[in-house]
């Protein structure tokens, strides 16, 4: 039942968003993006699954050394695929389940993984509603002490005293890493806004502002409806073209959700076949 409503949220988030903006106005910023953006943001996409590689890969050998490279790959692909097809893409915290062992505990450094990105996307989004809007400072600066405390607490609360969390020693790496995904993302949408705007730092500045939003809002199915409004509400806030925002987010929702997830889609069925093939070949060995 809750699946079925945030799909029926994401709908129609969407087609509000869609029905704000005109139709035909979208379909003018979306001829405004040249191969040259879309090969970059593609390029970008990739770099953005490396980087989620090498950081995954880094936790979770925390508690598995032996983990190899192309296991850890297959899992976050994996993970990818679960989230693509589960509310506010938390499948992608199962991605332990495409491992021989050590399955729960890689639950948990998935999660650690993902909340490791969304902290860093909101403290962003802070940092950029500061520099966007300097007459609420005195409210966003508590908000960014609110935030800091309830990241100590809860560290206090759960990061030491668990004793998977415990294992993870670098995490400066982590966070160098978080961050880095971050700005990646966050690349992406500059490259396929900018032509669209002459007030390049106010742009800068707005695109935190946007993941954060929708970071904090994961109401809809694969987040599919909330990013485009988040991004149409920043940028009409700010008197920026909302139509080259809607359209950079929905690219963003192709390159960075929907590639990761046919790549891992498409490795599962063909591991299952392979898996399959061999225990028939096994099962006819032993008659």
């Amino acid at each position: 039942m809750v699946t079925v409503l945030k799909i029926a949220v994401a709908g129609a988030v969407f087609a509000l968003t869609v029905w704000f903006l005109e139709p035909a106005s979208l379909w003018k910023a979306a001829a405004q993006v040249r191969g040259r953006e879309l090969v970059i943001c593609g390029s970008f996409a990739l770099l953005g699954i490396l980087v989620q590689w090498v950081k995954w890969q880094q936790l979770a050998r925390s508690i598995s050394p032996e983990l190899n490279w192309t296991d850890g790959l297959y899992s976050l692909l994996g993970g990818a695929a679960l989230g693509f097809i589960t509310p506010g893409r938390l499948g992608e915290i199962g991605r332990g389940v495409f491992l021989a062992r050590d399955r729960a505990s890689l639950t948990v450094l998935a999660a650690v993984d993902k909340l490791s990105s969304v902290i860093i996307t909101i403290g962003l989004g802070l940092f950029g509603a500061l520099a966007l809007w300097p007459q609420y400072r005195i409210g966003l600066l508590l908000a960014l002490i609110l935030f800091g405390i309830g990241i100590r607490w809860g560290w206090k609360r759960w990061g030491e005293g668990g004793k998977v969390v415990s294992q993870v020693s670098s995490w400066g790496g982590v966070i160098g890493w978080s961050v880095l995904f971050n700005l990646l993302f966050m690349s992406q949408f500059y490259w396929l806004v900018r032509g669209s705007d002459s007030a390049h730092l106010v742009v800068i500045w707005a695109i935190p502002v946007v993941f954060a939003l929708k970071a904090l809002l994961p109401i809809a199915f694969m987040d599919l409806g909330v990013r485009e409004a988040a991004a149409v509400f920043v940028f009409n806030a700010l008197d920026l073209e909302a139509e080259s925002a809607f359209i950079a987010s929905t690219l963003l929702f192709a390159f960075n959700v929907c590639l990761p997830a046919a790549f891992g889609g498409a490795w599962i069925i063909v591991r299952r076949a392979m898996a399959d093939n061999n225990n028939e070949m096994i099962r006819k060995v032993a008659l």
